[in-house]
């Protein structure tokens, strides 16, 4: 199922709502060292940009801090991004956005909390890279769209002239506004 959804800062397009089989596999990926389910998760956002007639000049994916990038030993979305890249032939530019500091894991926070824990926390590492650009900003699952608003900010900040967010699930009930099919 197909939908676009709103946050505060901007629109996201999700490929599905957060549950059932989507929540399990994405639970896997992220949490029991399962890269290798990056590549069928790749497969559906792929599906879900070119439904939406998405276009990029380049794709960015949410960064991990450092120190949780070595814990998991990949990052998932970035993972995502080079699915997306393909299908938008864009650049991939894993390396664009950064943590400026390490942050709580957004999946214990209430929804004020989140949006304090990654306020100001993303910054872009070049700006030359998106400044002028349309972006698409890649994660895996969007709850109460801090993390995105956030790393949007950082890129229209760096001069991205369009910033699309792509996930591959959003939560139900998280303040989301389906747009029609």
């Amino acid at each position: 199922m197909l939908r676009s959804w709103r946050v505060e800062a901007g629109a996201a397009v999700a490929f599905a709502v957060f549950g059932g089989a989507v929540a399990a596999a994405l639970k896997r990926f992220k949490y029991e060292d399962r890269p290798d389910l990056g590549r069928p998760l790749g497969e559906l956002m792929r599906r879900a940009a070119r439904d939406e007639g998405i276009a990029a000049d380049v794709v960015v994916p949410v960064p991990l801090h450092p120190r949780r990038l070595v814990e998991r030993g990949y990052n998932q979305a970035a993972l995502l991004a080079g699915a997306v890249a393909a299908e938008l032939n864009a650049r991939l530019g894993a390396r664009v956005l950064g943590r400026r500091r390490s942050t709580a894991q957004q999946a214990r926070l209430g929804r004020e909390e989140r949006l304090t824990n990654v306020a100001g926390a993303f910054e872009v590492r070049d700006a030359r890279a998106v400044r002028g650009k349309r972006v698409v900003l890649v994660d895996d699952v969007a709850t109460t769209g801090a993390t995105l608003g956030a790393c949007k900010d950082a890129l229209i900040e760096a001069g991205a002239i369009e910033v699309t967010a792509l996930v591959l699930a959003c939560a139900e009930g998280s303040k989301s506004e389906p747009r029609e099919p």
